[in-house]
């Protein structure tokens, strides 16, 4: 084929027919027989005790299946390298939005009803909500010891850091040196605010669990070999009992690569005996989804009056 035969000419997507049509199959289009609308119960506070959770009133709630609360499942974890996210809470809450109890029931009405009916009584704590504000040594500790947690980093000076989890640092020459001999020297300091990706489709998860008990998954995700991992983990079950089943996924922009409801999910399934979705709303998908980190850069540089620069020091502090 000659260039001049391709460059400037439309080139149509691969994906683009079945798309338009409607055709192209997401997680939220997978259904299977019996499946129940699951939901799930959030902390309304940033950081809270859970002081109790009575769910007996939710489990009498018509056309609810399952319910399942964090202290029934105290324990279970996960996350991407170090598991510290409680598949739903029983001891602390830690942001808005963070899993406490989940319901699935025949109707959304009927699921959005048992979470009405579950009470949980919280004792609120102090808050931070700053990056460089949890570095203080005042600022209340997130999480006692982190070395507890499965895939907590090896490198202990990470420690020495209030709330602290991982440090990377890279050198190269006398920087102070450099700073001493710059003709100007200068500070800034930039700050990124959290950020959601703005995709398109929320997170949805499907979970069934065959006769043999083998579990089927289909999820908005990209990587279903991390969801298979992390299901795996979180319910201790072994991988090879897991099959995720790969669907389109409607825009990531680096936001779908965990796992995020599927645990819970597979919870309520096994206890319903029923395939579960969970698709979150648009206000969960802001408030509970897996948005960027906010960030604070700091950069000082020390130039020549030629326009040299003679040093840089730069500190990324990431929440």
């Amino acid at each position: 084929m000659k260039a001049s035969s391709v460059i400037g000419a439309s080139v149509p997507r691969a994906d683009g027919s079945a798309k338009v049509s409607g055709r192209t199959v997401y997680a939220a289009d997978v259904s299977l027989p019996g499946t129940l609308i699951g939901k799930v119960l959030r902390s309304p506070y940033p950081h809270a005790r859970i002081v109790r959770v009575d769910a007996s009133a939710a489990r009498r709630v018509p056309g609810v299946h399952a319910v399942v609360t964090g202290p029934e499942i105290a324990g279970h974890l996960w996350g991407k390298v170090m598991r510290d996210m409680p598949v739903l809470c029983w001891d602390r809450v830690r942001f808005v939005g963070d899993r406490v109890a989940a319901v699935a029931a025949d109707t959304e009405a009927a699921a959005e009803a048992g979470l009405e009916a579950i009470v949980v009584e919280y004792e609120e704590l102090p808050a931070v909500f700053d990056p460089l504000a949890a570095l203080q040594p005042d600022a209340p500790l997130l999480h006692e010891d982190i070395t507890q947690y499965q895939g907590a980093p090896a490198d202990v000076l990470a420690l020495d850091l209030h709330n602290g989890s991982t440090r990377l640092a890279w050198s190269k020459g006398d920087v102070e040196r450099g700073f001493a001999d710059s003709d100007i020297v200068r500070e800034h300091v930039f700050r990124i605010p959290s950020r959601h990706q703005g995709y398109l489709e929320p997170h949805s998860t499907l979970v069934g669990i065959d006769d043999d008990g083998r579990v089927q998954v289909w999820a908005a995700s990209k990587a279903p070999f991390r969801v298979r991992t992390q299901l795996s983990k979180a319910a201790d079950i072994p991988e090879d009992r897991i099959r995720v089943n790969v669907v389109s996924v409607g825009g990531d922009f680096g936001g779908k690569g965990e796992s995020l409801d599927t645990p819970i999910a597979y919870y309520l399934a096994q206890q319903a005996g029923r395939p579960v979705r969970i698709t979150m709303t648009f206000n969960e998908e802001l408030t509970a989804a897996n948005p960027s980190h906010p960030t604070v850069i700091t950069i000082r540089s020390g130039v020549m009056q030629d326009g040299r620069i003679n040093a840089r020091k730069m500190q990324m502090v990431h929440a």
